[in-house]
């Protein structure tokens, strides 16, 4: 469903209530509910999963095979449009330039960034977080489908301890990429974790989930890193790919800029962190 109609069940008890019987029901019967109550959107998001046919369109892990969950698979086709976190791009491009030896990307959820750097980087090895056991079979799936599996590391939830192991049993400066709803404040700790000081960093803060998070990395890596600071903005009819879907960008447009939107609050922040502190020598071969 479109954002708009979502944020206004969520401002409505009433409203709730009805839609967490609605989640109650079997699938079967949501489905062709679901169409029912918003034709437009079902037919958009049908067309752009069938014109892409689960492959992404733009961006810069234009070309992989994206295996989205069920959720995402109906309200995040910005994945699949190439336009999700646009805002990141140029920075996704000096992560791939900078070709770290490892990524560990906390919070992989459908594998966009996990996947989608493997593949951009072939000899970098990534090692993946995610406490949603749900998303690991389908991960695997996407890994498998884009030739990257055999360089990726999966594990469940990361606490303090998991990603102070993955930094130390790293040999040369690591790309630290982190997205889990507020827990970056506890996680994110370099008096705890001291090897995070060598390490560049990506994380997407939360502010409106736990506040202060921005501001506590700040505080904890302004001495030992040159920080970033980039802001979500609005999507708008160029940033859709109208060549590659032309009938959505023409018949349904205000439909294709929602199509992108990517159901935040407020407004998103991300941080990107490059360590002052000398890399490590890579291993002599």
């Amino acid at each position: 469903m479109r954002h708009a109609t979502w944020s206004a069940i969520q401002g409505n008890a009433a409203a709730m209530r009805l839609y967490r019987s609605f989640r109650h029901l079997p699938e079967p019967v949501r489905a062709p509910a679901r169409w029912a109550v918003a034709p437009v959107w079902q037919t958009a998001c049908a067309l752009v999963r069938h014109r892409t046919g689960d492959v992404v369109l733009t961006g810069p892990f234009q070309g992989m095979k994206l295996h989205l969950s069920p959720v995402s698979s109906r309200h995040l086709l910005g994945y699949l449009l190439g336009t999700q976190e646009l805002e990141l791009h140029p920075v996704v491009e000096t992560v791939i330039r900078n070709a770290y030896r490892t990524v560990i990307n906390v919070g992989v959820a459908d594998g966009y960034y996990a996947i989608g750097f493997a593949r951009r980087m072939p000899a970098t090895h990534v090692i993946g977080f995610e406490g949603l056991a749900e998303h690991h079979e389908p991960f695997w799936h996407t890994a498998r489908t884009n030739g990257v599996a055999d360089r990726i590391t999966m594990h469940g939830f990361c606490d303090i301890a998991d990603l102070q192991k993955a930094l130390a049993g790293t040999s040369s400066r690591s790309l630290v990429l982190c997205d889990i709803e507020g827990g970056e404040k506890v996680l994110l700790d370099n008096g705890k974790i001291p090897e995070l000081n060598q390490a560049d960093i990506l994380v997407e803060t939360h502010d409106g989930l736990v506040a202060g998070c921005s501001k506590a990395l700040l505080q904890r890596f302004c001495e030992t890193h040159d920080i970033t600071s980039i802001y979500a903005r609005p999507r708008t009819a160029r940033d859709f790919p109208a060549k590659k879907l032309p009938l959505i960008a023409k018949w349904l447009p205000r439909t294709a800029v929602e199509l992108m939107n990517e159901r935040r609050t407020g407004v998103q922040e991300w941080l990107f962190m490059t360590s002052r502190q000398p890399a490590d020598k890579e291993p002599s071969s």
